[in-house]
């Protein structure tokens, strides 16, 4: 997923860098809110929260709340089924702000939201909602990713690789001595595509390596459904190596998306 750029006040901007130690954090609260702008009514389906980290209660939850440019940002009409109506909002479910127990070694907490089908496809303003923290806890943030995820018809193969880039090294003096430069430690994530489909090359992957390059971000959930293990799926990070989908047969090409994860 291509992640879009965002404005929010004071250092809710900090969540839409892609720096890991510029973090937001909030107040000691039961609960808080994050209201970001996104600019224009977009088409949007999913939302990554990366680097959560403080003293809020494993069983906090999350509620995402979404409006039009014509709603406004307030959010403090009706929540309507449909998303539509001046000054109404489209609120669809409440869930368990983690999927499970397993909490990351690397990085911090992890979540995810998919917006659920058939709802009001195009919003400006979103709201995240954490609360159910306890009264005298408070959250910190690192990332807020949100877009519109890419689903190709026919998923990755086994045979992915997962690990870890180390950003420190060592080596050995003359004498035998351990020379060490401890640094921060990466994930990486590299999965393979290999039955693609040409309109899928056309509309969907192409136009993601061209505007996002090895310079931009992209997320990757590896599988997204609900587990204990699904913190340890997600990945934010510019693509490494090569950009390209090879055009294997006719109506069939394979492309291999590998990427370092900052958070």
């Amino acid at each position: 997923m291509r992640t879009l750029p965002f404005t929010g006040s004071g250092a809710i901007a900090n969540l839409g860098n892609d720096y890991a130690g510029i973090v937001w954090q909030s107040g000691v609260a039961d609960a808080v809110a994050i209201v970001v702008d996104l600019g224009a009514d977009v088409d949007l389906d999913t939302i990554g929260l990366f680097g959560i980290a403080g003293t809020l209660l494993s069983s906090a939850s999350l509620r995402v709340s979404l409006a039009t440019a014509a709603q406004g940002p307030a959010m403090n009409g009706s929540n309507v089924t449909t998303g539509t109506g001046t000054g109404n909002f489209w609120q669809p479910f409440t869930q368990a702000l983690y999927a499970g127990s397993s909490m990351p070694v690397l990085g911090g907490g992890r979540s995810l939201w998919q917006k659920p089908a058939g709802g009001p496809p195009l919003f400006r303003y979103v709201n995240i909602n954490v609360f159910g923290m306890g009264a005298t806890n408070y959250v910190q943030m690192s990332r807020v990713a949100i877009g519109k995820r890419i689903q190709l018809d026919r998923n990755f193969v086994f045979g992915g690789a997962f690990g870890v880039r180390d950003l420190g090294n060592f080596d050995l003096s003359p004498r035998g001595v351990l020379i060490r430069r401890r640094s921060v430690k990466l994930r990486t994530a590299g999965v393979s595509f290999p039955h693609i489909h040409r309109d899928e090359v056309e509309a969907q992957v192409t136009p993601l390596l061209e505007r996002l390059g090895n310079t931009e971000v992209v997320m990757l959930v590896t599988e997204p459904d609900a587990h204990a293990q699904r913190q340890n799926r997600m990945y934010l990070g510019p693509m490494v190596g090569d950009l390209s989908a090879v055009w294997a047969k006719a109506d069939g090409f394979e492309w291999r998306c590998n990427l370092v994860s900052l958070f």
